[in-house]
């Protein structure tokens, strides 16, 4: 994170948080609510406390698509020194 969070919220015990990475709908599927349906069936009955993903700033609709769906920014981040800085994203997830 390019701003430290509170020990609190990056504390982790291996089974916390899971993180979301890449979800793509093809074009003839996009607008139908494909991608939101996988999503959330991704999600249905997972152990973990919360999940967590990254958006370019670049995309403010694909992160306000995701506030929609829930997600709250929670800073920025840069993965890696030659990574492009993302939005980071958390959402809590319902005890199955």
């Amino acid at each position: 994170m390019l701003t430290p969070l509170p020990a609190p919220d990056i504390a982790e015990n291996g089974r916390r948080t899971l993180a979301l990475f890449e979800l793509m709908v093809r074009k003839p599927w996009r607008g139908t609510g494909s991608a939101r349906r996988i999503h959330e069936e991704l999600l249905a009955g997972r152990s973990e406390d919360r999940v967590t993903l990254l958006v370019e700033p670049t995309h403010p609709k694909v992160k306000a698509l995701y506030e929609r769906w829930g997600y709250e920014y929670v800073g920025d981040q840069q993965p890696f020194p030659d990574a492009p800085i993302y939005s980071t994203m958390l959402r809590p997830l319902p005890k199955p």
